[in-house]
Protein backbone atom coordinates (compact mmCIF):
# COMPACT_ATOMS: atom_id res chain seq x y z
CA UNK A 1 0.00 0.00 0.00
CA UNK A 2 1.70 3.41 -0.90
CA UNK A 3 2.98 4.95 2.23
CA UNK A 4 0.96 8.19 1.58
CA UNK A 5 -2.31 6.48 2.57
CA UNK A 6 -1.84 5.17 5.80
CA UNK A 7 -2.17 7.98 7.92
CA UNK A 8 -2.73 11.72 7.26
CA UNK A 9 0.34 12.41 7.94
CA UNK A 10 1.67 9.83 5.17
CA UNK A 11 3.66 7.77 8.41
CA UNK A 12 3.62 4.10 9.28
CA UNK A 13 4.07 5.55 12.71
CA UNK A 14 0.65 7.13 12.86
CA UNK A 15 -0.89 4.34 11.22
CA UNK A 16 -4.03 2.48 13.51
CA UNK A 17 -6.41 0.43 11.63
CA UNK A 18 -9.35 -1.13 13.21
CA UNK A 19 -10.62 -4.68 12.45
CA UNK A 20 -13.55 -6.75 12.78
CA UNK A 21 -13.44 -10.42 12.21
CA UNK A 22 -15.80 -12.74 10.68
CA UNK A 23 -15.33 -16.21 10.07
CA UNK A 24 -15.30 -15.67 5.96
CA UNK A 25 -13.12 -12.39 6.45
CA UNK A 26 -11.43 -10.21 8.41
CA UNK A 27 -12.20 -6.47 7.66
CA UNK A 28 -9.75 -3.70 8.00
CA UNK A 29 -11.07 0.04 8.37
CA UNK A 30 -7.77 2.61 7.74
CA UNK A 31 -6.90 5.94 6.47
CA UNK A 32 -7.06 4.63 3.08
CA UNK A 33 -10.42 2.62 3.16
CA UNK A 34 -11.19 -0.95 3.81
CA UNK A 35 -9.84 -4.16 3.31
CA UNK A 36 -10.49 -7.95 2.97
CA UNK A 37 -7.94 -9.99 4.75
CA UNK A 38 -8.01 -13.88 4.49
CA UNK A 39 -8.27 -15.40 8.04
CA UNK A 40 -6.46 -18.53 7.77
CA UNK A 41 -3.19 -16.87 6.39
CA UNK A 42 -3.77 -13.00 7.09
CA UNK A 43 -3.06 -11.88 2.81
CA UNK A 44 -4.85 -9.62 1.68
CA UNK A 45 -7.89 -10.35 -0.83
CA UNK A 46 -8.81 -6.99 -1.90
CA UNK A 47 -8.70 -3.18 -1.06
CA UNK A 48 -11.33 -0.49 -1.43
CA UNK A 49 -10.42 2.54 -1.47
CA UNK A 50 -12.26 5.50 0.09
CA UNK A 51 -10.27 8.47 -0.62
CA UNK A 52 -11.43 9.45 -3.81
CA UNK A 53 -15.34 9.62 -2.08
CA UNK A 54 -13.58 13.19 -0.66
CA UNK A 55 -10.64 14.19 -3.03
CA UNK A 56 -8.05 13.64 -0.27
CA UNK A 57 -5.34 11.48 -0.42
CA UNK A 58 -5.70 9.78 3.07
CA UNK A 59 -9.47 9.64 5.21
CA UNK A 60 -7.93 11.11 8.67
CA UNK A 61 -9.44 9.08 11.52
CA UNK A 62 -11.10 5.70 11.18
CA UNK A 63 -13.60 5.78 14.05
CA UNK A 64 -14.78 2.34 13.21
CA UNK A 65 -16.82 -1.13 11.16
CA UNK A 66 -20.62 -2.67 10.95
CA UNK A 67 -20.00 -5.46 9.00
CA UNK A 68 -23.46 -7.44 7.70
CA UNK A 69 -24.01 -9.84 5.24
CA UNK A 70 -25.11 -6.83 2.57
CA UNK A 71 -23.19 -4.59 4.07
CA UNK A 72 -19.96 -2.74 5.71
CA UNK A 73 -20.30 0.58 7.08
CA UNK A 74 -16.91 2.53 8.41
CA UNK A 75 -17.30 6.19 10.00
CA UNK A 76 -14.75 8.22 9.99
CA UNK A 77 -14.13 11.60 12.06
CA UNK A 78 -11.72 14.87 11.50
CA UNK A 79 -12.19 17.29 8.89
CA UNK A 80 -14.06 14.35 6.98
CA UNK A 81 -17.02 13.50 9.26
CA UNK A 82 -18.56 10.80 7.22
CA UNK A 83 -19.97 7.08 7.42
CA UNK A 84 -19.37 5.08 4.09
CA UNK A 85 -21.87 2.44 3.55
CA UNK A 86 -20.91 -0.67 1.08
CA UNK A 87 -22.84 -2.32 -0.28
CA UNK A 88 -22.50 -4.95 -3.21
CA UNK A 89 -24.87 -5.24 -5.58
CA UNK A 90 -25.25 -7.19 -8.90
CA UNK A 91 -21.62 -8.08 -8.26
CA UNK A 92 -20.70 -4.63 -8.10
CA UNK A 93 -19.72 -2.72 -5.21
CA UNK A 94 -21.22 0.60 -4.75
CA UNK A 95 -20.85 3.21 -1.72
CA UNK A 96 -22.65 5.80 -0.41
CA UNK A 97 -21.18 8.82 1.86
CA UNK A 98 -23.27 10.50 4.73
CA UNK A 99 -21.93 13.45 6.20
CA UNK A 100 -22.35 13.15 10.02
CA UNK A 101 -22.39 16.36 12.83
CA UNK A 102 -19.91 14.54 14.32
CA UNK A 103 -16.18 15.56 14.87
CA UNK A 104 -15.08 12.21 16.45
CA UNK A 105 -18.22 9.58 15.42
CA UNK A 106 -18.52 6.77 17.39
CA UNK A 107 -18.80 2.92 15.37
CA UNK A 108 -21.66 2.42 13.75
CA UNK A 109 -24.75 0.66 15.70
CA UNK A 110 -26.90 -1.67 12.60
CA UNK A 111 -30.40 -1.74 13.47
CA UNK A 112 -31.75 -2.61 10.01
CA UNK A 113 -30.72 -3.64 6.65
CA UNK A 114 -29.95 -0.20 5.37
CA UNK A 115 -30.12 1.71 8.90
CA UNK A 116 -27.11 2.76 11.33
CA UNK A 117 -27.06 5.02 14.36
CA UNK A 118 -23.73 6.86 15.75
CA UNK A 119 -23.34 9.01 18.93
CA UNK A 120 -20.05 11.02 18.90
CA UNK A 121 -16.82 8.81 20.73
CA UNK A 122 -16.12 11.34 23.57
CA UNK A 123 -16.89 9.96 26.95
CA UNK A 124 -16.42 13.19 28.61
CA UNK A 125 -15.93 16.86 27.78
CA UNK A 126 -16.38 20.39 29.24
CA UNK A 127 -19.79 20.76 27.79
CA UNK A 128 -22.37 19.01 26.43
CA UNK A 129 -22.61 18.16 22.59
CA UNK A 130 -25.74 19.90 20.47
CA UNK A 131 -26.34 16.42 19.19
CA UNK A 132 -26.17 13.25 21.25
CA UNK A 133 -27.28 10.75 18.52
CA UNK A 134 -28.11 10.10 14.53
CA UNK A 135 -29.89 8.22 12.20
CA UNK A 136 -28.32 6.63 8.86
CA UNK A 137 -29.89 5.59 5.53
CA UNK A 138 -27.95 5.51 2.58
CA UNK A 139 -26.63 9.14 1.72
CA UNK A 140 -29.24 10.99 4.52
CA UNK A 141 -29.15 11.68 8.44
CA UNK A 142 -32.45 10.60 8.52
CA UNK A 143 -32.96 12.11 12.36
CA UNK A 144 -30.93 13.82 15.09
CA UNK A 145 -31.66 13.58 18.71
CA UNK A 146 -30.32 16.63 20.96
CA UNK A 147 -30.42 15.04 24.32
CA UNK A 148 -30.47 16.48 27.61
CA UNK A 149 -28.33 19.87 27.28
CA UNK A 150 -27.37 21.98 29.89
CA UNK A 151 -24.26 23.48 31.36
CA UNK A 152 -21.03 22.36 32.53
CA UNK A 153 -19.29 19.00 31.92
CA UNK A 154 -21.10 16.27 30.40
CA UNK A 155 -19.95 12.13 30.69
CA UNK A 156 -21.63 9.99 27.26
CA UNK A 157 -22.07 6.19 27.25
CA UNK A 158 -21.38 4.46 23.72
CA UNK A 159 -24.82 3.17 21.64
CA UNK A 160 -26.68 -0.15 22.76
CA UNK A 161 -29.74 -1.65 20.50
CA UNK A 162 -31.87 -4.25 20.83
CA UNK A 163 -32.77 -3.87 17.14
CA UNK A 164 -35.97 -1.24 17.49
CA UNK A 165 -34.43 0.85 19.69
CA UNK A 166 -31.22 2.22 20.59
CA UNK A 167 -30.24 3.37 24.16
CA UNK A 168 -27.55 6.15 25.40
CA UNK A 169 -27.01 7.27 28.59
CA UNK A 170 -25.12 10.65 29.47
CA UNK A 171 -24.73 12.54 33.40
CA UNK A 172 -24.57 16.18 33.26
CA UNK A 173 -22.49 18.69 36.06
CA UNK A 174 -24.98 21.27 36.51
CA UNK A 175 -27.74 19.27 37.53
CA UNK A 176 -25.87 16.11 38.73
CA UNK A 177 -27.83 13.50 36.90
CA UNK A 178 -27.74 10.22 35.26
CA UNK A 179 -29.98 10.47 32.21
CA UNK A 180 -30.89 6.96 29.93
CA UNK A 181 -32.48 7.59 26.77
CA UNK A 182 -34.15 5.33 24.61
CA UNK A 183 -35.13 5.82 21.26
CA UNK A 184 -36.79 4.49 18.49
CA UNK A 185 -34.11 3.32 16.07
CA UNK A 186 -36.14 4.19 12.71
CA UNK A 187 -37.22 7.53 13.61
CA UNK A 188 -35.17 8.67 17.00
CA UNK A 189 -38.08 9.68 18.39
CA UNK A 190 -38.00 9.17 22.25
CA UNK A 191 -39.55 6.38 23.86
CA UNK A 192 -39.05 6.61 27.39
CA UNK A 193 -36.43 8.74 29.78
CA UNK A 194 -34.92 8.05 32.91
CA UNK A 195 -33.43 10.21 35.10
CA UNK A 196 -31.89 10.00 38.92
CA UNK A 197 -29.68 11.87 40.83
CA UNK A 198 -26.57 12.03 41.53
CA UNK A 199 -25.81 13.75 44.75
CA UNK A 200 -24.35 12.15 47.46
CA UNK A 201 -23.45 9.31 45.50
CA UNK A 202 -19.90 10.26 46.09
CA UNK A 203 -19.17 10.44 42.51
CA UNK A 204 -18.53 14.08 40.29
CA UNK A 205 -19.20 14.27 36.59
CA UNK A 206 -16.89 17.44 36.38
CA UNK A 207 -14.05 15.53 37.02
CA UNK A 208 -12.91 13.98 34.02
CA UNK A 209 -10.20 11.61 34.77
CA UNK A 210 -12.19 9.79 37.32
CA UNK A 211 -16.20 9.57 36.02
CA UNK A 212 -17.13 7.49 33.40
CA UNK A 213 -19.84 5.55 32.34
CA UNK A 214 -20.59 2.06 31.00
CA UNK A 215 -21.01 0.87 28.02
CA UNK A 216 -24.92 0.07 27.83
CA UNK A 217 -26.08 -3.75 27.51
CA UNK A 218 -29.61 -5.55 26.70
CA UNK A 219 -30.11 -8.51 27.99
CA UNK A 220 -33.17 -10.04 27.59
CA UNK A 221 -36.24 -7.37 28.61
CA UNK A 222 -33.58 -5.66 30.74
CA UNK A 223 -31.12 -2.57 29.68
CA UNK A 224 -28.27 -2.32 32.07
CA UNK A 225 -26.30 1.00 32.70
CA UNK A 226 -23.28 2.06 35.23
CA UNK A 227 -21.67 4.53 36.19
CA UNK A 228 -18.29 4.99 38.29
CA UNK A 229 -15.02 6.69 39.90
CA UNK A 230 -11.51 6.36 39.22
CA UNK A 231 -11.72 3.97 36.01
CA UNK A 232 -7.57 4.12 35.23
CA UNK A 233 -6.99 2.08 38.77
CA UNK A 234 -8.06 -1.56 39.64
CA UNK A 235 -9.90 -0.36 42.41
CA UNK A 236 -12.97 2.27 42.42
CA UNK A 237 -16.38 2.17 43.19
CA UNK A 238 -19.73 2.42 40.97
CA UNK A 239 -22.90 1.26 40.25
CA UNK A 240 -25.23 -0.73 37.94
CA UNK A 241 -28.90 -0.59 37.26
CA UNK A 242 -30.92 -2.83 35.62
CA UNK A 243 -33.81 -0.90 33.72
CA UNK A 244 -36.86 -2.32 32.11
CA UNK A 245 -36.21 -2.30 28.35
CA UNK A 246 -39.84 -1.52 27.63
CA UNK A 247 -40.24 1.65 29.91
CA UNK A 248 -37.09 1.99 31.65
CA UNK A 249 -38.93 1.36 35.05
CA UNK A 250 -35.45 0.83 37.56
CA UNK A 251 -35.74 -3.79 38.29
CA UNK A 252 -32.64 -3.65 40.83
CA UNK A 253 -29.25 -2.41 41.27
CA UNK A 254 -25.78 -3.00 42.73
CA UNK A 255 -23.01 -1.02 44.14
CA UNK A 256 -19.93 -2.46 42.95
CA UNK A 257 -16.06 -1.75 43.75
CA UNK A 258 -14.98 -1.05 40.03
CA UNK A 259 -15.94 1.93 38.11
CA UNK A 260 -18.03 -0.63 35.29
CA UNK A 261 -16.91 -0.48 31.64
CA UNK A 262 -18.64 -3.50 29.88
CA UNK A 263 -21.49 -5.70 30.75
CA UNK A 264 -22.00 -9.06 29.55
CA UNK A 265 -24.97 -11.71 31.06
CA UNK A 266 -24.30 -15.37 30.79
CA UNK A 267 -27.00 -17.78 32.09
CA UNK A 268 -27.91 -16.33 36.06
CA UNK A 269 -24.73 -14.34 36.05
CA UNK A 270 -23.93 -10.75 34.88
CA UNK A 271 -20.03 -10.45 34.40
CA UNK A 272 -18.96 -6.62 34.79
CA UNK A 273 -16.00 -5.48 33.54
CA UNK A 274 -13.68 -2.91 34.77
CA UNK A 275 -11.27 -0.49 32.89
CA UNK A 276 -8.16 -2.57 34.70
CA UNK A 277 -8.83 -6.10 33.55
CA UNK A 278 -11.43 -6.35 36.74
CA UNK A 279 -14.49 -8.24 36.72
CA UNK A 280 -17.10 -8.91 38.68
CA UNK A 281 -20.12 -11.33 38.76
CA UNK A 282 -23.19 -10.58 39.99
CA UNK A 283 -26.02 -13.50 40.93
CA UNK A 284 -29.61 -13.03 41.04
CA UNK A 285 -28.77 -12.37 44.92
CA UNK A 286 -26.66 -9.83 44.23
CA UNK A 287 -29.20 -7.48 42.74
CA UNK A 288 -30.77 -4.77 45.70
Amino acid sequence: MPEKFLSPSNSAVDFSPIPVATPETVYIQSSYGLHGIDPGDGSERWRLYLGDQIDEAALEDPYGLAVTPRRVWASYGGHVQALFTVRLSDGSLEVERTHLPFEFPSHPVVTGDREAVLTHDIVWGTSPQETLAVGVAGEDVEWQFPGYAGEGAAAYSPLATDGDHVFVAASYEQQEQLVVFALQAATGKLEWLHRESLAGRNVSVGTGDEFRLCQPAVTGETLVVGYGTNPEQGTGHGEVVALSRAAGQVQWRSTLSIAPQDVMRTGNRLYVGGQQGTVVALTDNDSD
